[in-house]
């Protein structure tokens, strides 16, 4: 970025146009500027060097790379004009909209957009198509007979379209359509652009000039009222400069009255596509990039290969300040991220930063793997000083109460400069265990405490001290260096954490944190008596009164195991950073997890689509993240520094993302999603897809849903942008849905979708009533029938019972002895074949379904999967090293263990899951209608649960872990192919050391 103008005011491009003005436009526009300068200043000073800067092309779902138009519709969708149809964007995914029986385009090909009132949506094509959106429908409007550049809706709702070859059209709101014609032209031109004037005039950039049509006819601006001969591209309106028009000899301004004249002597290549943003000016060119001109000047947006030096056809603002760029070599959005990068391009050696270090006067310490960077007012340049040290890579940073910097070196050393700029290098000459420097710590006591590769060592008195396992600590790897407002150091290692005081080191039982061993970072905060540590299995919090230890990690909704370093913010809200991304949650949610009060943490996860270059942060030297003296979170990261405003993070949230419900399906049948609709009697399942259309965090939007007639208050769906509806009884139900940012307000009006199930017939209340009728009739007619059978049948019994009373008696004897013999004999046979389908189908040892049941449930669960597009999932599961237990503590053992840890697999699982035993010491589980991270989360338990068997009775050193390989059933995946993934992530987890879940990639 470069600024190529400081001009001080904003009326005005130039001294002789701004003598052209009144007297009056004069001092309203120095009203203006002064009232709003506070806003002004803040809203446009931000340098574009720092904003962030996105792109999509056709790998990202567009139809087509040339983005010829976009707009926003008042239901806060994006719509983007391509050569292969209508895109249109949530935020999330691009739904086509293009040559169809469906839209009615002629063509595919699409070149202007324009969005009006009611979410009316205009669109003119390549063959001269036009056509409206609205209400979800698609109305074909007459043809314009030659390419549609540009369509306008003016405010007497006059359709405008101009067009390549055929000139300019008006279209009266009763369907009359009129060719504009001017003396000077207009009658064939080749139509550019079209904007409207707040006087009700209208104009036309054409390729002979500019044009202006209001009610005194049609006027043609030529080289006598200052613009250059040729075409005009782009017109826009600007209430302080008046008419602007992008040219091939620049941008100009003026008005009808005094004439144009070029906006900036630095901005005289051609121009292409125009927006005016209240009192700032974008202006994208035909190949040197985007440009911004306000107040502060202009000011250009590059030209490399990261940013949109192509042809710009487009511009947008959205209602959250983003700015999309279209190109013809894609997509792109400039806006302000949760996060701003710092990397190379803003001046550091390197973006491999290790460690960050907040300085007092505002300014921020970044050690990288070249050297160490001084950021001031987010722009990097070389440490000043002398010492070669620090231009070589630096692992830790820390400064002392009398303003001495210490680096310390992946391989040279510790460096300390004073604030007068005298240095001292101290090194394994010196007495350091190793030249590699992980963390530094000035105790308050004065002494010096330094992490090193090979164990830990304390300057105290100009003497250096060393301490290693010997000494007591649980490792010698030091990572982390902390002390505790009681006095205490604590001292993170590759292998557990440790304190020192008073001479003496006591060790941490991390390890019964879920197997916690790396201790990468500590926090504590002044409220509580607790000490929070990063480690490699979630987040370790330790009592400092009792010492007693408590964690959070994926059993309490945490996504991963990993974090390198812990920091509050101002808040009252905890960040963690990790390989994998950043997270934010809220203090109090965390203390209510560890209390017991809530059983999942509830987190934000922050990555590359927050404004990270990378979303690995960096971990193993400190300090990797901290809190700068405004706020600010700053973190290490494998792609520059990164910083994160808290309070500019809440800004995002103000905005409330309009909801829509985009599709519904109704027992596998999709449909519109009109307001109201009626489903027929026996209706299933009712699928409904949403989206809130929020862009800046798409991936973070919460949603809340409600049923009306089933729901007593809204349920929470978290990220989940769909809902399913199943076996709801016949009635009138309205589903809505509301959506906010994360610590947001929720939308003041949901989204419904209202629908009315029809009822059986035998579901009716008049079916019912007549069905009484006519059972109590029937009722009375049996009952008067039998009545009189019975009489009749009296007598006759009467005569039979006496005739057969002792032929009865004497069979009674004989039958009651054959039938009980018969009794025996058919529950014996029923009892061998229950025992015989048994041992068909279950595995004899564990008693788990065998291989062929498995066989039979995967072939119809995959069918099922497919025909129904249901998630399915496999896993396969093998038991480490098991042959070790057969050999060296007998197969009886081993018989033991199968059963064991079966029992456990099904204990784990639904009952509708399929486990089975697959053969040997494999076992094989079939997971219908789960997704690939619940089952992930699943088999993390399943292998934690098997870990923790206890065989002791069998063995007294007996502990079995396993591991488990995953596959997702795909489109078009036959079973066996599916079995063949999920064996390759098996294999995959045993070659990577076993104990572990690998997914299928």
């Amino acid at each position: 970025m470069t600024s190529l103008s400081n001009q001080a005011m904003l009326p005005g491009p130039q001294p002789e146009l701004r003598a052209l003005f009144s007297v009056r436009t004069l001092l309203l526009g120095c009203l203006f500027f002064l009232c709003f300068l506070p806003f002004l200043t803040k809203a446009d000073t931000d340098s574009l060097q720092h904003a962030f800067l996105e792109r999509w092309t056709t790998r990202d779902g567009l139809p087509h790379n040339t983005i010829n138009s976009i707009v926003q519709t008042d239901d806060g969708y994006l719509w983007f004009a391509t050569w292969e149809g209508i895109a249109r964007f949530n935020g999330r995914e691009f739904t086509l909209f293009d040559r169809s029986r469906a839209t009615g385009l002629p063509d595919s090909g699409i070149f202007a957009l324009h969005a009006s009132h009611s979410n009316t949506l205009y669109a003119g094509g390549s063959r001269g198509g036009l056509i409206r959106y609205q209400d979800h429908q698609w109305q074909p409007l007459p043809a314009a007979g030659a390419l549609v550049r540009a369509v306008l809706l003016d405010q007497q709702q006059r359709l405008w379209i101009a067009t390549e070859s055929a000139g300019l059209w008006r279209q009266e709101p009763d369907g009359q359509r009129y060719r504009i014609r001017g003396d000077t032209g207009l009658a064939n031109e080749a139509m550019y652009g079209l904007a409207a004037h707040p006087d009700g005039s209208v104009w036309a950039g054409t390729a002979e000039g500019l044009f202006q049509i209001s009610g005194q006819g049609v006027r043609h601006f030529r080289n006598n009222d200052g613009l250059p001969a040729g075409p005009v591209f782009s017109i826009a309106h600007h209430r302080e400069l008046g008419v602007v028009a992008s040219t091939e000899q620049g941008v100009f301004v003026g008005n009808a009255n005094d004439g144009f004249q070029l906006l900036d002597s630095n901005l005289t290549m051609p121009s292409s596509a125009l927006l005016v943003d209240d009192a700032t000016l974008w202006i994208g060119t035909l190949s040197d990039g985007l440009f911004r001109y306000n107040q502060q000047g202009l000011e250009a947006l590059g030209t490399d290969s990261n940013k949109p030096s192509n042809r710009i056809l487009s511009l947008h603002k959205d209602r959250e300040n983003s700015l999309w760029i279209g190109t013809n070599g894609g997509l792109f959005r400039l806006r302000h991220a949760p996060f701003t990068s710092i990397t190379t391009q803003h001046g550091l050696a390197d973006n491999f930063v290790r460690t960050v270090l907040p300085l007092a006067d505002g300014s921020v310490l970044a050690g990288t793997s070249r050297g160490v960077a001084h950021i001031r007012q987010q722009l990097a340049s070389p440490f000043e000083h002398p010492a070669p040290l620090l231009r070589e890579s630096i692992l830790s940073l820390a400064q002392d109460a009398e303003g001495t910097l210490w680096f310390g070196s992946y391989a040279h050393g510790l460096l300390a400069v004073a604030s007068d700029g005298s240095s001292q290098l101290f090194d394994r000459d010196d007495g350091l265990w190793s030249n590699e420097v992980r963390a530094i710590l000035p105790a308050k006591d004065g002494s010096l405490w330094i992490g090193t590769s090979r164990g830990l060592n304390r300057w105290v008195d100009g003497t250096m001290q060393q301490l290693d396992t010997s000494s007591g600590l649980p490792g010698n790897y030091i990572m982390a260096l902390f002390q505790s407002s009681d006095g205490r150091i604590w001292i993170g290692t590759g292998t557990g954490v440790a304190w020192w005081q008073d001479g003496t080191i006591s060790a941490v039982d991390l390890y019964r944190q879920d197997g916690a061993e790396f201790a990468f970072g500590f926090l504590e905060l002044p409220e509580e008596q607790y000490l929070w540590m990063a480690t490699d299995r979630g987040l370790v919090r330790l009592n400092l009164q009792d010492n007693s230890l408590g964690v959070l990690g994926r059993e309490s909704g945490l996504p991963f195991d990993k974090y390198f370093q812990v920091v509050a913010d101002t808040s009252n809200n905890l960040w963690l950073s990790s390989n994998r991304g950043i997270l934010q949650f809220s203090l109090n949610d965390a203390r209510a997890v560890m209390a017991g009060r809530k059983a999942q943490l509830p987190f934000e996860h922050f990555a590359e689509g927050d404004g990270m270059l990378s979303a690995q942060a960096n971990g193993g030297s400190n300090p990797a993240a901290a809190r700068h003296p405004d706020g600010s979170i700053w973190i290490a990261t494998a792609g520059g520094v990164v910083f994160s405003q808290p309070e500019r993070l809440k800004s995002f949230s103000t905005f409330i993302p309009p909801v829509v419900i985009e599709q519904v399906r109704i027992d596998g049948d999709w449909v519109a999603p009109q307001h109201r609709r009626e489903l027929p009697a026996g209706t299933q399942r009712i699928e409904l897809f949403y989206a809130g259309l929020g862009f800046v965090m798409p991936q973070h939007i919460q949603y809340r849903t409600r049923l009306l007639g089933f729901d007593q208050d809204w349920v929470e769906r978290g990220h989940q942008p769909y809902t399913e509806l199943t076996n709801l009884p016949p009635g009138q139900y309205d589903f809505e849905v509301i959506a906010a940012y994360p610590g947001g307000d929720w939308s003041s009006e949901p989204a419904v979708f209202s629908f009315y199930i029809q009822p059986h017939l035998w579901q009716r209340p008049t079916f019912w009533l007549l069905l009484f009728f006519a059972i109590a009739a029937t009722l009375l007619w049996l009952i008067r029938w039998r009545i009189q059978r019975l009489e009749q049948a009296a007598s006759e019994l009467k005569r039979q019972v006496a005739e057969k009373t002792a032929q009865l008696q004497q069979k009674a004897d004989h039958l009651q002895q054959s039938n009980r013999e018969k009794t025996e004999l058919l529950e014996q046979l029923r009892l061998q074949s229950e025992a015989f389908a048994r041992q068909a189908r279950q595995d004899p040892l564990t008693g788990l379904a065998n291989r062929r049941v498995f066989d039979e449930v995967l072939s119809q669960e995959v069918s099922r999967s497919q025909r129904h597009q249901h998630p399915l999932c496999l896993a396969l599961i093998d038991i480490d090293f098991f042959k070790q237990v057969n050999d060296e503590w007998s197969h009886a053992v081993g018989d033991q263990v199968l059963i064991r840890v079966g029992q456990s697999l099904l204990q784990q699982c639904r009952s509708s899951d399929t486990v089975s035993r697959w053969g040997g010491e494999e076992f094989a589980l079939l997971l219908p209608e789960t997704r690939l991270p619940e089952v992930l989360q699943l088999c993390e338990r399943l292998r934690h649960e098997v870990s923790q068997l206890d065989f002791s009775d069998l063995a007294k050193d007996l502990h079995i872990t396993v591991s488990i390989g995953i596959a997702e059933c795909k489109e078009q995946l036959a079973a066996e192919h599916l079995l063949g993934l999920a064996d390759k992530a098996l294999y995959q987890a045993k070659a990577n050391g076993r104990n572990q879940v690998c997914i299928s990639p």
